[in-house]
């Protein structure tokens, strides 16, 4: 018999790294929400590696990212070696080198899943806005004019239960039951390749001690498709092993894998403990919508990556950040629905880019592996000089520009958007750029002003945009904030650099979306400032 056990304003279905992050996200802006994950607990596999410096951002505004930086790989170990076998001749190294964190409080961080999850969780155990209900499925849904009927199954007891919920997030992965449900198509290739990842623990310290790493590639013909990988704990290693045209799951038994890892370490007799395996199929996938009425795709739901890059998880955090301001604004009656649509007009262009950046990654890899089979030593060499090109994308991680009716586009807009640089800009679309000020006596970041209204910022001499924004303030149903950077402002600037950095004049002003993106600037003071913010918020509302 079903059982009416609440209503919720949204209803998460996956508790994973991005479910997870969308109920932060909404937590954090007031809007309650259920999580439901249908496995029993957190996932046990390390799976992802790598949480990117925007992520990183956004991880400290949520909440305390030192519980996150304890699972921290060290820093000398952020590279990976390319060696003939674990035992042999080292190849090259492909490490990052020169790191700027300029551009932000807090730099990228090695971390896996696993740890990335078990931070998520606790974090939001800690808010009273989200829960989270683990062995509870979703089965099935309708969808009439004001709400979602939702039967779950408790796995647990194997009784059903309902939920009404106003809007449904699915981050349910790369295999999304909502998405096939809802006869969503993906666009893109599904199959690049399979692996297995045997997750164990066993001590090979002495060929790794003197030289850490989070992972290792061999060139060793007979080792071509293995790999291993660093796994938080000690001794605990990660082993990759693609499939072979020929394989299936049911070749990987335990004694295949721990014969063939004894094999491509070189040792026979090495005692070895498996944890658990995970299969998975490396894809470059793109939902041809990521929104059905009151139902939204986010993360592998909406977008399938290749893992070369490590920018799966983080595109998916991404989504759960521009997705939580819109659906509070919309829940709270702020704006129509319709600025749900701006979703898929921002983040899908943004994953199109990061999956071309992440399949020309995979590429790479593959002509080193033909070359390796060839014997081609001389395109070995250029590949693997080429792989440093895998650890730098702070153009993709800090430079993506949006565009959407949520954005107050410039005429004759262009900035040239390279995977490998940052430029900090606050033409409309963009993050805007990270700097440290003064508010109250205390050194505050910019970044810390945006979360749950729109801010506008002005120069020393923006006086009367401020005015403005604040008789503006009285009468819009939006929440809005203004500062004015000056010595006797609301914010002040020691280095007086931010009318450089910001690229306006002391007369300028710049309006920040609750998400930290630009929506819109002027760069010195026209006629009728508060007849131009109307205009501007009558635009981004429509």
């Amino acid at each position: 018999m079903n059982k009416m056990i609440k209503s919720i304003p949204v209803l998460i279905v996956g508790g994973g790294p991005v479910g997870l992050s969308m109920a932060l996200s909404l937590a954090r802006q007031q809007i309650p929400s259920l999580v439901v994950e249908k496995h029993a607990g957190r996932t046990p596999h390390p799976r992802a590696r790598g949480v990117s410096m925007r992520t990183m951002e956004l991880f400290s505004q949520w909440g305390n990212s030192n519980e996150l930086l304890k699972y921290e790989f060290p820093k000398e170990a952020i590279r990976f070696i390319w060696s003939e076998s674990l035992q042999g001749n080292e190849v090259t190294r492909v490490e990052i080198k020169n790191r700027n964190y300029t551009h932000g409080p807090i730099g990228a961080s090695f971390v896996t899943q696993d740890c990335v999850e078990e931070y998520l969780h606790h974090t939001l155990l800690h808010h009273r806005k989200a829960e989270i209900q683990f062995s509870k499925e979703m089965i099935s849904f309708e969808e009439n004019a004001t709400h979602l009927a939702v039967r779950l199954l408790d796995r647990k007891s194997n009784k059903e239960e309902l939920v009404h919920a106003q809007y449904m997030i699915a981050a349910d992965g790369a295999h999304s039951s909502v998405r096939k449900q809802l006869g969503i198509e993906m666009e893109g290739p599904d199959n690049l390749g399979r692996s297995c990842s045997v997750y164990c623990e066993f001590d090979v310290s002495q060929w790794t001690e003197y030289r850490p790493s989070v992972g290792f590639f061999f060139t060793d013909p007979k080792l071509l498709g293995r790999s291993l990988f660093t796994a938080y704990g000690k001794n605990r290693w990660i082993v990759g092993m693609h499939f072979k045209p020929e394989n299936t799951k049911e070749d990987f038994t335990d004694d295949y894998c721990l014969n063939e890892i004894r094999r491509v370490l070189d040792m026979p007799h090495l005692p070895i403990k498996i944890i658990n395996k995970s299969f998975w199929t490396m894809a470059a996938q793109v939902a041809k919508q990521y929104r059905h009425g009151r139902i939204i795709l986010v993360g592998d739901a909406a977008h399938r990556l290749p893992p070369t890059g490590g920018l799966g998880m983080n595109t998916g955090i991404a989504d759960a950040h521009n997705l939580a301001w819109k659906l509070a604004f919309v829940l709270n009656h702020y704006v129509s629905d319709t600025l749900l649509d701006t979703y898929y007009d921002e983040r899908a262009p943004i994953a199109k880019r990061n999956i071309a950046w992440s399949t020309e990654n995979a590429k790479r890899f593959f002509a080193i592996f033909k070359a390796i089979q060839a014997g081609d030593h001389a395109t070995l060499k250029i590949k693997l000089q080429e792989q440093q090109k895998n650890l730098y994308y702070a153009g993709l991680d800090l430079g993506f520009i949006y565009h959407s009716k949520a954005v107050q586009s410039e005429d004759e807009q262009m900035l040239s958007v390279l995977p490998d640089k940052y430029i900090p800009t606050t033409l409309p679309g963009s993050r805007a750029p990270y700097m440290q000020l003064i508010k109250e006596g205390k050194t505050i970041a910019t970044l810390d002003l945006f979360e749950r209204e729109y801010v506008l910022l002005v120069g020393s001499e923006g006086h009367e945009w401020q005015q403005a924004a604040n008789q503006l303030a009285q009468t819009l149903s939006w929440p809005i904030k203004s500062y004015r950077i000056a010595a006797d402002g609301d914010l002040s600037d020691p280095e007086n650099h931010w009318c450089k950095i910001y690229e306006i004049t002391a007369t300028g002003a710049v309006l920040v979306r609750p998400d930290g993106h630009v929506a819109w600037r002027s760069k010195k003071i026209i006629a009728n400032p508060i007849h131009k913010l109307t205009e501007i918020f009558h635009n981004l509302n429509q």
